[in-house]
């Protein structure tokens, strides 16, 4: 299942979250029969029921926003490591020790990916294990730049290699530069959309509630 998935890439417990889905779920069933079968409220219970169903969108959504930015985490972790990689590329340390020198600025998580692409590096001289670091990540770019940097271990940091290292790593950081302008312009945008938002839900509710209560009042009369 893809919610799942999605549950275990942010490090969600699936069984924990499917629960606290499922409480919020029958609290919130229970509230509509409240308002349906022993209070009369039809029109609130609708507005329950509504209000259910987009909590439900909000909460599953959510995990998928987290893993987009997770992601993007990583990525930029990604480049600002690959830039302290290039200061010592440009001190003479091979790539092997430049990547060694990394692993005290990474976070967990790319510490232990920087660590198994040592390891694989030791066992394995192919290009496979740049390849299966550059998996880690879904910039098609980012595996660009791992083939640059296995080609220096290939063939040797010749002035060409680094030329080519150089430029590609430009273009991922260009790529990031731009996806953060994009964040930041939905950013905005979103904090225009989601108050108007809010004050569409209030007047529609204000709405139903006045005419509930002229509709009361004309039964009276």
């Amino acid at each position: 299942m893809k919610i799942k998935e999605t549950m275990l890439f942010v490090g969600a417990s699936y069984k924990t979250e499917i629960l606290k889905i499922t409480l919020i779920n029958i609290a919130g069933i229970s509230f509509v029969c409240l308002m349906l079968l022993v209070l009369n409220q039809i029109i609130f219970a609708i507005l329950a029921i509504l209000g259910l169903l987009v909590l439900n969108y909000f909460i599953l959504s959510s995990y998928q926003d987290k893993k987009a930015l997770l992601i993007k985490e990583r990525e930029n972790e990604l480049i600002t490591l690959i830039s302290y990689f290039e200061i010592y590329i440009q001190n003479r340390q091979n790539v092997y020790q430049s990547f060694n020198m990394l692993i005290p600025f990474c976070s967990t998580w790319m510490k232990d990916k920087i660590a198994h692409l040592l390891n694989e590096i030791d066992l394995d001289k192919s290009v496979q294990p740049f390849i299966n670091f550059a998996n880690n990540f879904q910039q098609i770019s980012a595996s660009s730049l791992m083939l640059s940097i296995f080609q220096m271990v290939d063939q040797g940091e010749n002035v060409n290699q680094l030329t080519q290292f150089h430029l590609v790593f430009d273009e991922l950081a260009k790529s990031r530069n731009h996806q953060l302008m994009e964040q930041k312009e939905k950013h905005m945008t979103g904090m225009y959309v989601y108050p108007l938002i809010g004050a569409g839900l209030i007047t529609i509710t204000l709405t139903i509630s006045i005419l509930s209560i002229l509709g009361d009042v004309i039964n009276v009369l």
